[in-house]
């Protein structure tokens, strides 16, 4: 595999790889917690600002939109300002955020304080990718790409668990004001790591950012909201945004990546990552409860084993990187969601079965999510746009983890049951098309950058 025209490791200062790795890794540790603490506050936050829970879930809808808007910007301006300083910047973002929605005196101010949180966590998750693949030699550099699974997995893993422990103990502010320790911890870490970096130095594109933000937040809404002609209006914008980023001398959004089949491809295969991951992790409990009767609330625990299950395989995925390639690891990855889609629709039948598909889910779920694509992704871009190619690969995550539980609802609208069946048909399908699209269009051998 040639490795021309992958980021180079650059020149560290300061104390040692492994404290860096551990310094951004807990950024990735604190996001997970946070969003798997706030779900047993929930009562209690809408009893607090007596909001009804159709209000409530904008508490979840404006993280969710600010975060997909962050994610493309903030990547890029680590590339022009440097990472550290960009992640620095999230994590301080973040604990405003939380400060502001634990002292929140109405509700609109919490979603103000969630929406700034959600900024700042869009500095945290691809930054913290970038810096890992720039920092790391070439021959070790799914491993520690995997970790990132590993830590969002113990995050998401705890979060609830100790969510549960505060609200039983504590006001629900702490759920928030939790946040804040972690971060100057990780700031007071992050002092100590010094690096030298290639930054862009060019004007910003204040105009791309512009036309970005409005297309991702139409698009964004107007799917989960079931809303299309918010995502008309997001697509109209499309053809500006194109024509101002092509005048750029240092544009928002690279038009290439669009325009190239290799990355286009990568892109797409993360929005199918995404729609696997929510349509599995979201909606196993509910397929426990109306397909295999089990009690309200207790198939809520078989999300614990396909949790545990993608961890380790983001680990396994990252080292099986290092060793066979991210392409054959990528595709090895969406082989095992084909298969635990299609057991889930049409096979499973008794519990043993469903936790055995649900840990297989799992584990397919963790590879497509984790190293492989980062990886692929690096390997096709000039590595002055490590931030940015990482941003919007995960910005085509968030856009397929929002289809999934759209085109679920409509689905099981119709049958509690059959509408199962066809969703975890359409997860496998999509992942066959990916399939295909990696061994057709994605050739590893001639990984050409896609920048000017």
């Amino acid at each position: 595999m040639s490795s021309k025209f992958l980021p180079t490791r650059q020149n560290s200062k300061g104390l040692s790889h492994g404290f860096m790795l551990v310094t951004f890794l807990s950024g990735i540790f604190m996001g997970a917690l946070d969003h798997g603490i706030v779900g047993p506050a929930l009562s209690s936050i809408f009893s607090a600002y007596q909001v009804d829970p159709s209000w409530g879930v904008w508490s979840f809808t404006i993280y969710t939109l600010t975060f997909a808007v962050s994610i493309p910007i903030l990547g890029k301006l680590s590339d022009r300002f440097g990472r550290k300083t960009m992640f620095a910047f999230g994590i301080i973002l973040f604990a405003l955020g939380s400060l502001v929605a634990a002292f929140a005196p109405s509700f609109s101010v919490f979603l103000i304080g969630r929406a700034i949180q959600a900024i700042g966590a869009g500095g945290i998750f691809p930054i913290t990718a970038a810096q890992i693949a720039a920092t790391t030699p070439i021959e070790k550099r799914g491993k520690a790409m995997g970790l990132i699974g590993v830590s969002f997995g113990v995050g998401s893993i705890l979060g609830p668990t100790i969510g549960g422990l505060i609200i039983s103990y504590a006001d629900w502010q702490w759920i928030f004001l939790i946040n804040i320790p972690i971060s100057i911890l990780i700031l007071l870490m992050l002092s100590a790591v010094k690096q030298t970096q290639e930054n862009v130095i060019k004007p910003i594109d204040i105009k791309g950012i512009v036309l970005l933000s409005v297309i991702i937040l139409s698009v964004m809404y107007g799917i989960s909201s079931s809303q299309w002609m918010y995502v008309l209006l997001g697509a109209v914008f499309v053809p500006l945004l194109v024509r101002v980023e092509r005048k750029q001398a240092d544009p928002i959004m690279n038009v290439l990546y669009f325009t190239k089949s290799h990355t286009l491809t990568l892109l797409i295969a993360s929005a199918v990552s995404g729609f696997v991951m929510a349509t599995s992790a979201n909606f196993l409990p509910l397929f426990g409860e109306n397909v295999m009767g089990l009690v309200k609330g207790k198939a809520g625990y078989l999300v614990a084993p396909f949790a545990i299950s993608s961890m380790l395989a983001s680990l396994v995925g990252g080292i099986l990187v290092d060793k066979i390639g991210a392409k054959k690891v990528l595709q090895l990855g969406f082989i095992i969601s084909v298969l635990g889609g299609l057991s889930l629709a049409l096979w499973v039948n008794t519990l043993v079965l469903f936790v055995a598909v649900t840990i297989v889910m799992g584990f397919g779920v963790g590879i497509i999510i984790g190293a492989p694509l980062n990886v692929l992704i690096l390997q096709a871009v000039d590595p002055k746009e490590t931030g940015a190619a990482i941003g919007y690969l995960s910005l085509f995550r968030s856009l397929g983890s929002t289809m999934g539980p759209t085109i679920a609802g409509k689905l099981l609208a119709l049958s509690s049951v059959t509408g199962f069946t066809y969703l975890f048909m359409i997860s496998a399908f999509v992942s066959v098309v990916s399939i295909l699209m990696l061994v057709v269009v994605v050739k590893t051998k001639r990984n050409l950058p896609v920048a000017n």
